[in-house]
């Protein structure tokens, strides 16, 4: 358990946000699939999500020379190979699904595993298109067992539900033995994501654009040999409403010039004028966003049914946040209703942080103004390592 103090000087927290997790992993992905080498040169510490996809591509034959502020990623001259045990991706979803297409290309089963919150995710929809493939998959929830290689076909996936699969069946088209079509239906959320995965593979050689219907096959990954990462901007609107709560301006990074819609939707819950934010492509934030309404004019938040998916139901477990620390919202089938001029209090229990660092770290910046005791709260540092220290600088030791 971790008890926090209300801060005493909250204008000493000098905010920062750590590497990308989307990008980096992305990057990890094809450079462990490169023989030459590649250089990410990134600000602050990478996530333990991060760290867990590196772990599993070096278990696969890349080789990664890891230094403060520089990663550089060698894949072997013969690609990547089967692993002599089971991937272990932590609490990501999104390495779990890249790396389930990866090993999808070797000939021998192999197993991807993960943390007690990333078994409890269901994977239904990824060990269908790879059963459309011509794998045999074990299970839709992690611990599974997947053998491949995928010897081609057609399979269908519903942009409605997710982008990673897509994502990770891209990412991985390289190892490709047979073509194989994809065919994509449903309104698509995160399309952000999807489209990163798409600008950083023809970055990479790949020549594929995004259709309907798509036909992959086997291509050559070439990296750059420098490539710089950007920050985690899905952090930002926490340190919006750290700000809201103290009255101050804690990140002084300009981030007007990185392309995320992150920031479109955090600038519209902040808006007194706009009483719906669209989170159809950014239902991450969902968790901080809705506190910053709370504290605002209030508003509903639309388009993110499958924030249920997360690494909690995060729709049901950010009314429960609100409650903790005295504040309200109303489920709906594809966000919240969330009354405005609410301030939070300190909650009467000690806070379950349910193995979600969006909900860790949003109960911990409400904590700053308030106090708390969270249990799990360690679970943040799969995204933002420090994040604890940092936001209590201000205030009493850990």
């Amino acid at each position: 358990m971790l008890s926090i103090p209300i801060i005493d000087h909250p204008d000493e927290v000098e905010w920062f946000l750590p590497p990308s997790k989307s990008h980096m992993i992305r990057w990890i992905a094809l450079s462990s699939q490169c023989s030459s080498g590649t250089r990410l040169i990134f600000r602050g510490v990478p996530g333990r999500d991060i760290i867990s996809m590196a772990d599993c591509v070096e278990e696969m034959g890349a080789s990664i020379q890891r230094e403060a502020g520089e990663w550089k990623i060698r894949g072997g001259k013969g690609g990547l190979n089967p692993p002599k045990t089971n991937l272990d991706c932590g609490n990501s979803a999104t390495a779990a699904k890249i790396l389930s297409f990866l090993v999808a290309c070797f000939d021998s089963p192999v197993v991807i595993d993960g943390d007690s919150s990333l078994r409890k995710r269901d994977f239904t929809q990824l060990t269908k298109s790879l059963e459309d493939l011509g794998c045999n998959v074990s299970s839709d929830r992690l611990p599974l067992e997947i053998t491949g290689p995928i010897t081609g076909g057609r399979t269908r996936i519903d942009e409605s539900l997710s982008s990673q699969t897509l994502s990770g069946i891209i990412l991985a088209s390289s190892g490709l033995q047979k073509q194989i079509e994809v065919s994509l239906f449903g309104d698509a959320v995160s399309r952000w994501y999807r489209d990163l995965t798409i600008e950083i593979c023809n970055d990479c050689g790949w020549s594929g654009t995004l259709e309907e219907e798509m036909i992959l096959s086997n291509w050559e990954v070439k990296t750059p040999k420098k490539v710089e990462i950007p920050p985690e901007i899905s952090l930002f609107p926490l340190s919006v409403l750290f700000d809201l709560l103290h009255g101050t301006r804690s990140l002084e990074q300009d981030l007007t010039s990185f392309r995320s819609p992150v920031l479109e939707a955090t600038s519209n819950a902040l808006s007194p004028e706009k009483d719906e934010v669209d989170l159809r492509d950014s239902s991450d934030i969902i968790t901080p966003c809705a506190a910053i309404m709370a504290l605002g004019t209030g508003g509903e938040i639309l388009g993110a049914p499958h924030a249920r998916g997360k690494e909690s139901d995060r729709i049901t477990s950010t009314v429960g946040l609100l409650s903790a620390f005295g504040m309200g919202a109303t489920e709906t089938d594809t966000g919240l209703k969330i009354p405005g001029g609410q301030f939070p209090s300190r909650p009467r229990s000690v806070f379950d942080c349910d193995l979600d660092h969006r909900l860790a770290m949003t109960a911990g910046v409400l904590a700053t103004k308030v106090g708390a005791d969270l249990s799990g709260y360690e679970i943040s540092g799969v995204t933002h390592p420090g994040f604890f220290e940092m936001i209590t600088a201000g205030g009493s030791r850990i």
